[in-house]
């Protein structure tokens, strides 16, 4: 668990800088609304169940608020294109046209979050720990043989946050190259659990491997997140609770 700082602006957002906002879902005003696109209010108005309907929410206002302080513009001016490059219709990874800033978003249980760089891909995952997983199964088509064993050589009581410390790690890489699970996540080998975070192989893209910078960065106990830089230059990584960010309906 690492802490985040509560903070009420946005700081400078650098080239060497990769900024993790996180948010809870109870964070969520009515008038977060009103600052999504048309895209994204069709996409929140799809919900069934409201909590998916929150985190979505959080995850564009804060993708805005954010971008719209780096941008020096209005939050609903931020120019986020969700076209799926494959059916090209809207619903892919949201992005910024090129030469801006990077940004990837997820979201578990209670928790939000967005991490931006000023021009290196990024990816971020959290995942909830749930103890009904069966590792065994859901290791099947994500994990290596020899990543397998490893998590089946820890103790019971360690097996789950084991396997979701390597499915955070491999799912922000992934996300990163913006294709996702497009990409067999057995195509990536990284550190073992209790090893620091690091890519040590990528099937078909062995460059992307020197040069990628990881970090564990969970939110709190029973919760497993790791971000993936694809870029040596980023050395700072900061992390922010945006709680104050939104409830500043000034902006």
């Amino acid at each position: 668990m690492i802490e985040s700082k509560v903070v009420d602006s946005v700081p400078t957002l650098n080239e060497n800088d990769c900024q993790i906002w996180w948010a809870r879902i109870s964070d969520l005003q009515s008038w977060h609304y009103n600052l999504l696109n048309d895209v994204e209010k069709e996409k929140a108005n799809s919900y069934h169940h409201s909590a998916d309907r929150e985190r979505f929410i959080i995850g564009c206002v804060i993708s805005r608020l954010v971008l719209g302080k780096v941008l020096s513009m209005s939050p609903v001016q931020v120019p986020i294109d969700r076209m799926c490059p494959v059916c090209k219709l809207q619903h892919g990874r949201p992005q910024l046209p090129e030469g801006m800033p990077q940004l990837s978003i997820s979201h578990s249980g209670d928790w939000v979050v967005v991490a931006f760089t000023k021009s290196a891909p990024v990816g971020i995952d959290v995942e909830q720990m749930n103890p009904n997983v069966d590792v065994s199964k859901m290791a099947e088509g994500v994990l290596t043989d020899i990543e397998i064993a490893q998590v089946m050589e820890l103790p019971n009581e360690q097996k789950i946050e084991g396997f979701l410390t390597y499915w955070t790690r491999k799912e922000a890489v992934l996300k990163a190259t913006g294709e996702g699970l497009l990409i067999p996540p057995v195509h990536i080998t990284v550190s073992a659990p209790n090893d620091p975070p690091k890519l040590l192989n990528f099937n078909d893209r062995q460059e992307l491997v020197e040069h990628t910078v990881m970090e564990d960065v969970s939110p709190c106990l029973d919760y497993m997140a790791s971000v993936a830089i694809f870029s040596a230059e980023v050395t700072e990584i900061t992390q922010l609770d945006a709680v104050s960010l939104l409830n500043l309906k000034s902006v």
